[in-house]
C-alpha cells in the first residue's frame, strides 16, 4: 500500500474552521495529527535499515524518493506498549490458557484413576482464562465473535469435574474415564480449535504501517511506525482542549508530546500530538550520519 494524502490544503481555511485530523490507534488510545502533516502511508516496514543509534523508539532509516528519512516506532517513542507488543502478549496468554485446560483434564483423569483429591478450580469464572475472558475487550469484531464461541465449551469442560468425580465415588471409574475420553475428543478439541482460530485472527492483524510526516507538504520530516490506521475525522475548535488543562492532566506519561485532546460523544477521545515534540530530528540525523 502506498496511499498518498494531499497535504497542501490549509485546514484553517475550511468552513467553520473545522480541522481534518488523521487518526490511528495504539491499542485503545486514539491519536491524531493534522491531515496536512501526513505525506504518505506505506507498508515498507521491512525496508527500514536498522542502525545502532541510541535513541528511544528509533528504528533506523528508510529512503523516500532517494532521501534518507529517520524512522521512529511511535508507541515506543512515547513510552507505551505498541499494538504489536499487546498482540504478542495476547498470543502468549491464549497459548498459556489453552495449555492449562489440557493439564486441567489430565489432573482430572489422575484424580479419577488414583482416588486423589482434585484441587483444580471447577468454577469456569475463577480459572485464569475465565477471569481474563470476563474482562477482556477488543475492537476486533471477528475476534469478538470467536470469543463468544468459547463460552459453551469452556463451561462444559469445568462442569465435568463434579459429574465424573461423582461417578468415581460411586464405583463407576470406567464410566467416568470413558466420559472423559469423549470430552477430550469433542469439547476439548472444540476449545483447542477456537484457541487456534483466535491466535490466527490476532496474527492476521499484526501488520505495521509507515506514516511519513511532513511540515511543508512536499518533503518528509520523519516516518512513524504505527499499528492501526483509523480514519480522517473533522473536528471543530470547540471540541479541542489544551493539554495544559482538564482531563489531560491525568495522562502524565505521554503529555510531553501532546498538544491537546479532541472530544466528541460518539468517538473515543483523540490525543492530538505535536509532531515537533516527537524528537529533535536535526540532532537525530547527526547521530545517524
Amino acid at each position: 500500500m502506498a496511499l498518498n494524502h494531499v497535504a497542501g490544503e490549509n485546514n484553517s481555511g475550511k468552513v467553520g474552521q473545522k480541522r481534518q485530523i488523521f487518526t490511528f490507534f495504539v491499542e485503545d488510545m486514539m491519536f491524531g495529527l493534522d491531515i496536512e502533516n501526513v505525506l504518505m502511508l506505506g507498508q515498507e516496514v521491512n525496508d527500514v535499515q536498522r542502525l545502532p543509534v541510541e535513541e528511544r523508539g528509533f528504528c533506523g532509516v528508510v529512503k523516500y524518493q532517494g532521501e534518507v528519512v529517520p524512522v521512529l516506532d511511535y508507541a515506543h517513542r512515547i513510552g507505551v506498549p505498541s499494538g504489536m507488543d499487546c498482540k504478542t502478549d495476547l498470543l502468549e496468554t491464549l497459548t498459556a490458557r489453552e495449555k492449562e485446560h489440557i493439564e486441567w483434564l489430565n489432573e482430572l483423569e489422575k484424580a479419577i484413576k488414583t482416588g486423589s483429591t482434585f484441587a483444580e478450580t471447577t468454577n469456569p469464572d475463577q480459572c485464569a482464562f475465565g477471569k481474563w475472558y470476563n474482562n477482556f475487550e477488543t475492537r476486533d469484531e471477528t475476534l469478538k465473535e470467536l470469543l463468544v464461541a468459547f463460552e459453551e465449551p469452556h463451561r462444559t469442560i469445568h462442569g465435568l469435574a463434579e459429574k465424573l468425580l461423582s461417578l468415581r465415588d460411586n464405583g463407576k471409574e470406567a464410566e467416568a474415564l470413558e466420559a472423559l475420553a469423549t470430552a477430550r475428543a469433542t469439547t476439548l478439541s472444540r476449545l483447542i480449535a477456537l484457541f487456534s482460530r483466535a491466535r490466527d485472527q490476532i496474527q492476521s492483524g499484526m501488520r505495521q504501517v509507515l506514516l511519513f510526516v511532513t511540515l511543508d507538504g512536499k518533503t518528509p520530516r520523519y516516518a512513524l511506525i504505527i499499528d492501526e490506521i483509523n480514519d480522517v475525522i473533522n473536528y471543530s475548535p470547540s471540541e479541542f482542549q489544551s493539554s495544559r488543562s482538564g482531563a489531560l492532566g491525568l495522562i502524565n506519561k505521554i503529555e510531553h508530546v501532546l498538544d491537546g485532546i479532541y472530544t466528541r460523544k460518539d468517538l473515543p477521545d483523540c490525543l492530538y500530538f505535536d509532531i515537533n515534540k516527537m524528537t529533535d530530528i536535526d540532532e537525530l540525523m547527526k547521530k545517524v550520519s
